[in-house]
């Protein structure tokens, strides 16, 4: 039996209360009863008294001691009186029973008139009522009234207990255990029996109904959601997994957080290379280009926007070198930790046809030179860098003596042959920082970027017209020397824009072709003339 059932609690406190009602209650009443039985005795020694007041005042009056002891003996026979006596004229005429006992058996008393005058008096009649007789009745009279009143409790409590069982706890013991049996979502709902159509219980059983319903659509709702987050998991997963771009997700520091297979591919490291290793920063492991590469992380953190560029990258498993161009985007946030998700395309080949483009847009096919228009383009850039006020370059003009010779005597094979081995000579007798271009034709010009003074340039002219004293295998066993024309101009002493330094470097080229060729000269305003006379001319 479970003490905890509405059924066993509700009959314990309708027991209880029932109890309660019938102790206080038969208390109440026994004490009630007991009083009234006991004042109902007094009142009948009290009539008893009455009935034989005329006979006793009689036998007193006249002191009567047979008659006084004839009433005595009568009220003795009645068994609520012990004891009786007559008194007249403080003298005792009649006596029967035990004696007065103030207090087991207090004296009833009645004052005897005379028969003639009322005002007078002539005795005394005075009874002992049988005190524990009149008790014993008066509780049990009580006692009964007291035991059908209880019994009157029981049975109420017992009916009040019954149909609180049939019409409440048993209805609501009955929906507390299909309750138990239904699953939310199986569809199945309470019913309820016609009687509790209207109540209470009919109501409850419809709210609940009513909540399951709603729990159920919620149910299905949130089914159906999941339904539809798993698809979409698994549709971003298999772009994630299956994209060519290599997606990855990277901490401020370059820790890798995750990456997709592209990411292992394009980058060579194992797709078992360990995450979250504070020690692996994967960004300068990855990026050649790696303080590039960190800049576009922080900006992407401080902007909030994604920042992207062209960055190269290193194969683990190859030698080679691989352009992507990178996208960096802040992603996570102040609960997931800071991130940024990185994605990257393999633009190798984009870059190898650009740089192609760019050298067939910039070099000379013939020499591998820079062409005029890369060499016009230079010369702007150092003229807008360089500092106004500063020598800090200069520029020679060269035209080839002969060259239109050995052009038309041996053919434009031969032409071409000096106008690469000449080209090969320039260069390597320049720095790398410096310039070399062919404009055309047999003219050249040198950018000396940095000069620092005119020795140094006039030490470069020499040695320009020195190394092309060694003949050129023009044919096959025909050599022939090849001689220079140079106009130096100097920036920003001979002109501060390109225009007037190339003005000014042809001007003084055309001076050494004037003066002899095969020479170098100098632009000066007063007239240009050739500083080398050491140079044989051509």
């Amino acid at each position: 039996m479970n003490i905890k059932s509405l059924h066993i609690k509700v009959s314990l406190s309708v027991a209880a209360a029932a109890l309660f009602v019938v102790i206080v209650s038969s208390q109440f009443f026994y004490q009630r009863s007991y009083e009234n039985s006991f004042s109902d005795s007094e009142r009948s020694v009290q009539q008893l008294l009455e009935t034989v007041q005329a006979t006793a005042a009689i036998a007193a009056y006249v002191g009567n001691r047979e008659l006084a002891q004839q009433v005595v003996s009568g009220l003795t026979q009645n068994d609520i009186v012990v004891g009786a006596k007559i008194t007249a004229n403080n003298e005792i005429i009649g006596q029967n029973g035990k004696s007065a006992d103030s207090k087991k058996n207090p004296l009833i008393s009645i004052v005897l008139h005379s028969p003639f005058d009322e005002k007078e008096i002539v005795g005394e009649l005075a009874v002992a009522p049988n005190i524990p007789l009149i008790a014993l009745r008066a509780r049990d009279s009580a006692m009964a009234t007291a035991m059908g009143l209880a019994a009157q409790a029981a049975v109420v409590a017992l009916l009040v207990l019954i149909l609180v069982y049939g019409m409440m706890t048993r209805p609501l013991s009955y929906l507390s255990g299909r309750l138990h049996r239904i699953t939310p979502g199986d569809g199945s709902r309470l019913d309820v029996h016609n009687l509790h159509r209207g109540d209470e219980i009919g109501l409850l059983a419809g709210d609940i109904n009513a909540l399951l319903h709603t729990v159920e659509k919620m149910l299905e709702e949130e089914r159906q959601l999941r339904h539809r987050v798993e698809l979409l998991e698994t549709r971003f997963r298999g772009i994630f997994e299956d994209s060519s771009a290599g997606i990855f997700l990277v901490r401020e520091q370059g820790t890798l957080v995750t990456a997709n297979p592209a990411f292992f591919r394009l980058t060579g490291l194992a797709e078992n290379h360990p995450v979250e290793h504070v020690d692996d920063n994967i960004v300068a492991r990855v990026f050649l280009d790696q303080e590039q590469a960190a800049s576009l992380i922080k900006l992407a953190l401080i902007s909030k926007r994604p920042h992207s560029a062209d960055l190269r990258i290193r194969c683990e498993n190859s030698d080679g070198v691989r352009w992507v161009h990178c996208i960096f985007s802040p992603a996570g946030n102040a609960q997931q930790g800071v991130t940024v998700e990185g994605v990257m395309y393999d633009v190798t080949q984009r870059k190898y046809s650009e740089d192609r483009i760019r050298e067939l847009a910039e070099k000379d096919s013939l020499t591998g030179l820079s062409n005029r228009q890369a060499a016009e383009t230079a010369l702007a850039e150092l003229v807008q860098q360089a500092p106004v006020g500063g020598s800090e370059f200069a520029i020679m003009m060269i035209d080839l003596d002969r060259f239109k010779f050995i052009n038309d005597t041996y053919g434009h094979d031969a032409g071409d042959k000096v106008l690469y081995t000449v080209a090969q000579r320039l260069r390597k007798l320049v720095r790398e920082s410096d310039v070399v271009a062919r404009l055309g034709g047999d003219e050249f010009l040198l950018l000396l970027n940095h000069a620092g003074n005119i020795d140094m340039v006039e030490r470069i002219a020499r040695k320009i017209l020195d190394a092309q004293q060694i003949p050129i295998d023009v044919q096959p066993g025909v050599l022939e020397k090849i001689g220079m024309s140079i106009g130096i101009a100097l920036y920003p002493d001979h002109g501060d824009n390109p225009l007037s330094l190339r003005k000014h470097a042809d001007q003084a080229m055309y001076a050494v072709k004037r003066q002899g060729k095969n020479n170098y000269a100098i632009y000066c305003p007063e007239g240009v003339s050739a500083v080398d006379e050491d140079v044989p001319a051509q």
